[in-house]
């Protein structure tokens, strides 16, 4: 995926939310007036203008969607204040009377197209014993001569695996924070406005599907700078979560975990004196120099980066006391998240380790000068288990744990007592039976600890998904043809 330009982000996020306004106008008018009325002139000419804007950075159609609060135009989900935000909550409801979730732009309509659209649209009433009001109203618009604007459909719901096309935000998002920050690391002086904004946005998916967003962070073997990046917020804004943070601190600690990693964009000066890791932390400094104001936010920034290497240095040999004094409770989760990484994709030797075994080995032996406490957090948050884990069930079965329900959802951010502390609910997606026979679908998805066919549902081993790629993205996006759908690919 192709990253555009900060200056063509930004003016698709303006011309996006004028189009956002000028759509809800255009659906206002055609309520109250006619198609020979002078009040559809402004609104029309605005809408055009907006639209042309997006075209020129696009280059293509566009689609106009608007579903769970997030209004998007083809891959760019808007930043909205709190009025536009408002309008695109109104917006949503409006469209949701037509059971749509916005329009298509198959190219650039003429003014006649346009009114023509919305007086239909908004005046469609569909027939007592319709059965698809959408498909109605397209055939509506289509024999009243419309063909440049289509209705989009209402997305299905991302919330669950068996209750919508689960994977497209995750997917979607994830991809997106990684080209993000590959186009950032280009960039000097690094500019914390793109870092901040990618770490909202992955705030935001997290809210969505967090459990699959930490099973793509230790997923894989591609592991760049910017993927590190990517991966350290995931981890860092979960474990936020799960304490029940505001979404602002959440975003805020996702920030510090990426603008730390993006100290490796710089050469290290002289790598015969000066570690990587010193190296890295040497870039929060700079932070300091290139940054236009000093805040509260940019000095935490700056302690956590500097302090996260200390927070998993090993004791003195010759003392039972760790070194040095304790970092910040903020240091010590970025230092805690890297090292968990670390720890899973290269482990002892170059060779990773699984997360049951990083998992179980800190809670035995917290690293260095990071709390006990902090550690049970993390574990609690990130689960033994995460999402993509390859299992043997008790039965001889082959499954992936594809679902972990207790993170999930806007409704966490501030809560009392944390989210953590809460029992979750644990899915797995059965493969394949002992003897190699396919399961089928319908049969595949098993809560543990249930009963079942042959006993209660538990895990008897953990295996390596080395080799076995492929059962794991079938285990988690059962239709991926229609992720691919959705996510715009063919």
């Amino acid at each position: 995926m192709s990253a555009i330009t900060s200056e063509a982000q930004e003016k698709v996020q303006a011309a996006g939310k004028n189009l956002l306004l000028y759509i809800f106008s255009m659906m206002k008018t055609g309520e109250i007036h006619d198609l020979n009325n002078e009040a559809w002139i402004r609104p029309s000419e605005k809408l055009l203008e907006s639209l042309d804007a997006i075209i020129r950075v696009e280059r293509r159609s566009i689609s106009f969607v608007v579903h769970e609060g997030i209004a998007q135009i083809n891959s760019h989900a808007l930043w909205l204040d709190r009025t536009t935000l408002e309008q695109a909550q109104e917006l949503e409801q409006y469209l949701a009377r037509r059971e749509a979730g916005g329009i298509i732009f198959s190219q650039r309509p003429d003014e006649d197209q346009l009114k023509k659209f919305f007086y239909q649209f908004a005046r469609f009433r569909p027939e007592p014993d319709c059965e698809d009001q959408t498909a109605a109203l397209a055939e509506a618009i289509e024999a009243d001569g419309v063909t440049q604007l289509k209705v989009a459909p209402q997305p299905l719901r991302l919330d669950g695996i068996g209750q919508g096309v689960r994977g497209v935000a995750a997917l979607w998002y994830y991809s997106k924070g990684i080209a993000g920050i590959g186009d950032l690391l280009t960039r000097r002086p690094i500019e914390v406005k793109v870092a901040r904004r990618t770490a909202q946005q992955l705030v935001d998916a997290c809210a969505v599907e967090q459990d699959l967003l930490v099973g793509l962070a230790l997923s894989g073997t591609n592991w760049t700078a910017e993927r590190s990046a990517v991966d350290s917020a995931i981890l860092i804004a979960s474990v936020a979560r799960g304490l029940g943070l505001t979404a602002i601190q959440c975003s805020d600690l996702a920030t510090a975990a990426i603008l730390h990693t993006v100290g490796h964009a710089y050469p290290n000066p002289d790598p015969d004196k000066i570690s990587v890791d010193e190296a890295v932390a040497s870039f929060a400094l700079r932070q300091l120099v290139e940054g236009s104001s000093y805040t509260e936010l940019l000095a935490q920034r700056v302690v956590a980066a500097v302090e996260w290497r200390d927070a998993i240095t090993q004791q003195d040999e010759d003392s039972a006391e760790p070194m040095g004094p304790k970092p910040s409770q903020w240091g010590q989760l970025l230092g805690l998240c890297r090292f968990y990484l670390e720890e899973v994709r290269r482990g002892q030797g170059g060779k990773g380790r699984s997360p049951i075994q990083v998992g179980l080995a800190l809670l035995k032996s917290p690293p260095g000068q990071i709390q006990p406490e902090m550690v049970n957090v993390f574990v609690a948050s990130i689960g033994l288990l995460p999402v993509g884990t390859l299992v043997e069930l008790h039965n001889g079965d082959l499954a992936v744990v594809s679902d972990v329900e207790h993170l999930r959802g806007r409704h966490l951010y501030s809560q009392r007592p944390a989210p953590i502390t809460k029992p979750r609910t644990i899915f797995v997606e059965r493969l394949r039976t002992s003897d190699g026979k396919v399961i089928p679908e319908r049969q595949a998805r098993v809560r543990l600890g249930e009963d079942g066919e042959s006993g209660e549902w538990t895990v008897a081993a953990t295996l390596s998904t080395e080799g076995n790629e492929d059962l794991v993205v079938r285990g988690l996006l059962r239709r991926p043809s229609t992720v691919l759908t959705q996510l715009g690919v063919r």
